[in-house]
């Protein structure tokens, strides 16, 4: 995270101040590297070489921590150097992952064994493993760390786990197909996205119940939340498209044309823009918000996903 050029409202006069604009940390599958984009200036700031096929990405205020279900990994990169420090050899197929900073938690869910694994975020030691549905595949944590979430692709369902215990508080049938999953900033409701329904599940995670669904273009694939929460992001894979939705009443409010395949999305709250992963045209999107026809694109190599949380 940097500081940014800004101006702020002070007692009614314009002054200079700080404003913090994020990097977005892509994985790029087939290239094996993970580029950094600069979201204030929408440029590549550093492209970084690791193993084979990354695609699970979560952004920590240190480090990145990057999953290659093909060889069994997790990379983790130092953001203030953008330099690889830790490769873990964690066996099967990791997918999505997340982070409980206040625990020191990371959370990796294993697409081939249908769990998730705890780690140490500072060891590299796994300290439990959780039982879940068919192929997890998006993870996301609540923001007071009590909750991680799971959706699982082959059973149709979203594991609800209570992190103090390492147990499945609540297992709830969602569309066909969940695949990326991301948790409103309250921490109340869970967003979904079911590939092959073409629909979104909204999750009461308290309640441990799906309370609404919200359809969809076809394929929706990735998830961001923008405007504090009001508004939902979603990739449609098959109209190439950024589509917008109000999250209160599950209205299309508008959609921008993106790349070919679009699969992973994040939005920088600061800068009000969007990032979104072209998987078949090896770029990236960069779409302001405020007006989606302003946006960059981005070559960053053969394969982009972002499949997590990817701006931190």
């Amino acid at each position: 995270m940097r500081v940014i050029a800004a101006l702020v409202l002070a007692a009614g006069v314009l002054l200079p101040g700080p404003l913090w604009a994020a990097d977005a940390w892509m994985t790029v599958q087939v290239a094996n590297t993970v580029v950094r984009i600069d979201t204030q200036t929408r440029r590549i700031a550093a492209r970084i070489a690791v193993a084979d096929g990354p695609v699970g990405v979560a952004v920590g205020t240190d480090n990145v921590y990057v999953t290659h279900p093909e060889s069994g990994q997790l990379t983790v990169i130092d953001s203030s150097r953008d330099a690889v420090v830790d490769v873990w050899s964690i066996g099967g197929e990791p997918f999505g992952v997340a982070l409980a900073p206040a625990s020191g938690r990371v959370y990796v869910a294993d697409w081939a064994a249908d769990c998730v694994d705890v780690y140490d975020a500072a060891q590299g030691e796994r300290i439990a493993r959780v039982a879940v549905g068919t192929a997890p595949a998006g993870v996301a944590v609540t923001p007071d760390g009590g909750h991680l979430l799971t959706a699982n692709r082959e059973s149709d369902s979203v594991s609800i786990i209570d992190t103090a215990t390492n147990t499945v508080h609540a297992t709830v049938d969602v569309g066909t197909a969940p695949f990326a999953l991301i948790v409103g900033p309250q921490g109340k409701r869970a967003y979904v996205a079911n590939v092959r329904s073409d629909d979104i599940s909204v999750i009461d995670i308290a309640a441990g119940a799906t309370t609404a669904r919200i359809a969809t273009g076809l394929f929706p694939y990735g998830l961001a939340l923008a405007d504090d929460g009001r508004s939902l992001l979603v990739s449609e894979q098959r109209a190439g498209v950024l589509a917008r939705f109000d999250v209160a009443t599950g209205r299309r409010l508008g959609e921008a044309e993106v790349g070919r395949q679009p699969d992973g999305v994040a939005v920088d709250s600061q800068t009000g823009r969007a990032v979104v992963a072209n998987w078949f045209d090896d770029t990236v999107s960069v779409v302001d918000l405020a007006d989606t026809n302003e946006q960059i694109v981005l070559d960053v190599g053969s394969g982009p996903r972002g499949f997590g949380r990817f701006i931190h």
